[in-house]
């Protein structure tokens, strides 16, 4: 699956603050932000599409 690096680059490490290392897989990333940042991961399901779901 990818990486929130990959799908983000340098602005991966943006998401740090709320517990979302740049190498972690971007599913995993948006159910910690979910609780931590549902804003942030709403942006990232919009950006990943049917993946996300």
């Amino acid at each position: 699956m990818t990486r929130v690096r990959d799908l983000l680059g340098i602005s991966a490490a943006s998401l740090l603050r709320y517990g979302v290392k740049p190498d972690d897989d971007i599913l995993y990333a948006i159910k910690i932000l979910e609780s931590r940042a549902p804003h942030v991961a709403m942006l990232l399901k919009t950006v990943v599409g049917e993946r996300a779901s």
